[in-house]
């Protein structure tokens, strides 16, 4: 049986999920009547379906999808320009507490003239003309960590915390029940929480 790996993330627990669906309906179960502020994911349909009041887009993901139109078509000026902007806006956002508050201001309106400016450009290479349509469409997702200071420009901390479950997935070949999928994903629940306290996971079972 095929079992998928989940987990959400906030600024204070980590709770992993396992089940053998990867549908929206397994977010809704989840969150329940809860709605999030800001739902920070990758493109993937069920978690834009995810209850929130608005989205992050992960930029390491978006850099990785760049990169491989750039294998593809090495001096394609757009896909350059864009890798270059979602850089430029990682870097601002680790900046920020550096500087001045008009000095962030006008790299965040920098950027945002930059990216609309992009994304009007013509494009003609369909995997890039692919990209400039999701851009497009999620042009209010990309930059919302440029906005507020508790949102990061990627998913990088649900992708650790996702690791463990795929390498164990990898090497075991998957769950056999549902009773160890569950005890498993309790298991990674505890420690991974733990772990963004500063406890020790022996103290923390």
């Amino acid at each position: 049986r095929n079992w998928w790996e989940w987990v959400f993330c906030t600024a204070t627990a980590i709770l992993h999920v396992i089940k053998p669906s990867r549908g929206a309906e397994v977010i809704q179960a989840v969150m329940g009547p809860q709605c999030a502020e800001v739902w920070g994911s990758d493109c993937w349909s069920a978690q834009l379906k995810a209850p929130a009041q608005r989205w992050q887009l992960c930029l390491a993901h978006q850099l990785r999808n760049l990169q491989a139109v750039l294998d593809r078509y090495p001096h394609l000026f757009w896909a350059q320009a864009m890798q270059a902007l979602f850089r430029y806006a990682i870097h601002v956002h680790h900046q920020r507490d550096q500087w001045p508050a008009a000095q962030f201001a006008a790299h965040v309106a920098r950027i945002a003239t930059l990216g609309d400016w992009l994304l009007a450009r013509p494009v003609t290479q369909p995997e890039a003309l692919r990209l400039q349509h999701r851009y497009r469409k999620h042009r209010q997702h990309l930059f919302v960590f440029l906005e507020r200071t508790d949102v990061p420009p990627t998913n990088n901390v649900s992708e650790r915390a996702l690791r463990s479950s795929v390498v164990h997935r990898k090497v075991s070949g998957g769950f056999r029940s549902q009773w160890g999928a569950e005890a498993y994903a309790a298991l990674a629940s505890i420690i991974d929480t733990a772990a963004l306290k500063g406890t020790q996971a022996f103290e923390a079972l």
